[in-house]
């Protein structure tokens, strides 16, 4: 009986274990910049971020480093930007392709007076919002990789959270990550 009970709950953890993925972002210092990284254990990529990105002193000044457009194996990537989208980017009524993906103004940045989103670059506090778009399975963005970086005004903690009313962390099947693991560090640009 005890035997049975063990097997029975070696099978149960492993398929905990296995159902459970874990998705992360973190910020790491890159020559004084703030990457935004991301790394999950599903089997497929996730499908979109919504993040709020925040400094303890000084201000967000830039954001850099993203791709742009449909995610491609020769630039994979998260660069659909759905709060600049509809306002920036052309669609070719006849064809249904976009015009151009190289636009001013395109970027992952939400705009402040959106709903739910922070006050925007040169304050304390962005919200990000990056999504994949791919035709086939090798033009996936990576389990891993960086969304973006962000110049800082001087030496801060930078945090990342989900910003729920703008979608939070979309997974490949529609659903919405659960507990992702959420970081901060501290990046000095000097």
């Amino acid at each position: 009986i005890i035997m049975k009970r063990s097997a029975i709950l070696l099978v149960l953890l492993m398929l905990t274990g296995s159902a459970s993925a874990t998705v992360k972002v973190f910020i790491e210092d890159v020559n004084g910049l703030a990457a935004i990284k991301y790394e999950t254990t599903e089997l497929e990529p996730v499908r979109a971020f919504a993040l709020d990105i925040t400094v303890d002193t000084g201000t967000i000044d830039a954001v850099s480093g993203y791709v742009v457009g449909e995610s491609s194996a020769e630039k994979p990537g998260y660069g659909i930007f759905p709060a600049s989208f509809a306002r920036v980017i052309s669609i070719d009524p006849n064809t249904g392709e976009v015009a151009a993906w190289d636009v001013n103004d395109y970027t992952p940045v939400a705009p402040a007076e959106d709903p739910g989103a922070l006050a925007g670059l040169g304050t304390d506090g962005i919200t990000l919002e990056m999504g994949a778009l791919y035709a086939a399975e090798e033009d996936a963005p990576g389990l891993t990789g960086t969304l973006c970086l962000l110049q800082i005004s001087e030496a801060a903690t930078v945090s990342v959270e989900l910003n729920v009313i703008r979608g939070g962390i979309v997974l490949n099947d529609a659903t919405l990550a659960e507990a992702p693991e959420l970081g901060s560090a501290i990046i000095d640009p000097q």
